[in-house]
């Protein structure tokens, strides 16, 4: 069976404020993430997370969860047959 990737990016606003509510819900999930890249915006006040995960239930959890954050927002891409 081929496996399917995840890849979760999130897109912080006020990354300094938001910080600490966020690192919550991806520590929650630490065991379902393959790769995390966070890269700061050029001002750095904003920042992008990309989540690498292959657990499907748990990929559509944390994207549940933080599109329910303020100032944060949530895309997903599967990759098949990885």
């Amino acid at each position: 069976m081929d496996k399917k990737l995840k890849v979760v990016g999130i897109r912080v606003r006020e990354r300094a404020t938001r910080a600490p509510g966020l690192q919550e819900v991806i520590t929650r999930f630490g065991t379902d993430v393959t790769c995390r890249l966070g890269l700061p915006g050029p001002e750095k006040e904003d920042g992008l997370i990309l989540l690498v995960m292959e657990e499907e239930k748990a990929a559509a959890a944390i994207t549940t969860e933080l599109a329910a954050m303020e100032g944060v927002e949530v895309k997903t891409l599967e990759f098949e047959g990885v």
